[in-house]
């Protein structure tokens, strides 16, 4: 018997923004049939936070678009941070204040004409890249500085209320740079956040989950020392960078292996982890593929499904899907403990509907009997249980969710169930 008590008198995370994704498909062409496709699936993992990247390049098209996006984003009530990935290279002064009110001119278009006021937070760059130079301005921070300090000045004197994040930084050994930002420019900055790319851990590794929490508990503190959040930004598993053929590989290197069905059990754990740190909200790379037709030099795909052909989803879409569609913001999370090292587990509290919804990692090579406890709640309800299992991954049922395979009572805020080896169960009233 593995027993694990969420502690409700002790919130990890009062406002809570959810579980989402990266999402870039507005800057692509697609048939309206496509178009269509990828929507419906937005609406069935119903993400309610997601970190949004356009180009400054592509124009007033590129912004109309990018504001059909957003305002389609409501529908599903998703908030959203927001990065262009083309920064222009231009020194403090006039040429920067310039800069700034241009960018703001486009923020205050999605915003006041196009009712894109889902947008919360902004950062100038990602990953502190500047003029076709990843992390270039790791090395430059006051250069990172004056960029948002010319665009808080224009955001401010306009009274627009978006959050300028810090310092969207990649991998975990450039977090430094977040504790250099709350150390010299809180007082502009909004949030906090980094990313980071399971490379150092296999999917199946079972140190992974503790070594992940601890360093998203590090930024979490970090923020909130300040009185600020965190915000995961980006997250995957391990990345394969080779030139192939001319061609940079940009993608998950478990992808089309039988390695594939761990990773969404790898994403679990991250998202049990940021959870129980206290993280604002997370964006897993990607919510689909780039097309293989973006770039003669360059592919990316590590969507939730495929871009090309039928769009087949992966392995993940099923688990890490769980997750967006049930663990929505604003909601309040809990700290949760477990007697048992590899089964982890995470809870929140919807807001707006009072729904419980409970995520429950068994890293264990054997089915564990559960006894589940709402400490201090007394609650009587019924849940449905979803159940994930790499060995029994849903392939071809019409591509959708699964169904719930029980609806386990809790009585006096206790349930009792069976969760089964190597998977991931949710347990929800909503």
């Amino acid at each position: 018997m593995v027993n694990v008590r969420v502690l409700t008198d002790r919130v990890t995370q009062p406002r809570f923004a959810g579980v989402g994704f990266h999402v870039s498909f507005h800057q692509h062409r697609a048939t309206p049939e496509h178009t269509e496709l990828i929507w419906d699936r937005w609406r069935e993992l119903r993400p309610s936070f997601t970190r949004v990247g356009y180009l400054l390049a592509q124009g007033e098209a590129g912004l109309e678009a990018l504001g059909d996006l957003l305002v389609g984003m409501q529908e599903t009530g998703t908030e959203v941070y927001l990065v262009p990935w083309d920064p222009e290279d231009v020194e403090p002064g006039p040429e920067m204040d310039a800069f700034a009110r241009r960018l703001v001119d486009g923020l205050e278009h999605l915003i006041r004409q196009r009712g894109a006021t889902n947008v919360r937070h902004y950062c100038m760059t990602n990953e502190l890249s500047l003029g076709g130079k990843w992390a270039r301005m790791v090395e430059d921070l006051p250069h990172f500085r004056a960029y948002h300090g010319a665009i808080y000045d224009e955001l401010r004197r306009r009274e627009l209320d978006v959050g300028l994040l810090a310092t969207d930084a990649s991998p975990i050994h450039n977090w430094t740079t977040i504790e250099w930002a709350a150390e010299h420019m809180d007082q502009i900055t909004a949030i906090y956040g980094g990313h980071h790319y399971f490379n150092e851990h296999d999917p199946a590794d079972p140190a992974f989950y503790d070594w992940f929490l601890e360093n998203l508990k590090w930024g979490v503190r970090i923020a909130g020392d300040r009185g600020k959040d965190f915000i995961l930004g980006e997250f995957g598993c391990a990345q394969d960078g080779r030139v192939i053929e001319g061609r940079k590989t940009d993608v998950c290197v478990h992808f089309g292996t039988n390695r594939e069905p761990l990773v969404g059990m790898q994403l679990a754990e991250a998202v049990i982890a940021a959870l129980n740190a206290g993280v604002y909200a997370m964006g897993s790379w990607t919510f689909t593929d780039y097309p293989d037709s973006y770039s003669r030099n360059y592919v990316n795909r590590w969507g939730a499904f495929e871009w090309e052909g039928e769009c087949r989803p992966r392995a993940h879409y099923y688990a890490y899907g769980l997750l967006t569609r049930h663990f929505r913001g604003p909601a309040t999370a809990f700290g949760v403990e477990s007697d048992d090292s590899l089964v982890r587990a995470c809870a929140l509290r919807n807001h707006a509907t009072a729904g419980w919804s409970i995520a429950i990692v068994n890293r264990r090579e054997q089915d564990r009997e559960l006894s589940l406890r709402l400490e201090g709640e007394d609650l009587n309800a019924r849940f449905h249980k979803y159940v994930y299992s790499p060995a029994d991954v849903p392939w071809g049922q019409e591509d959708r969710l699964p169904a719930p395979i029980s609806e386990p009572d809790m009585a006096e805020g206790s349930l009792r169930d069976k969760i089964p080896a190597g998977s991931l169960s949710v347990y929800t009233t909503v």
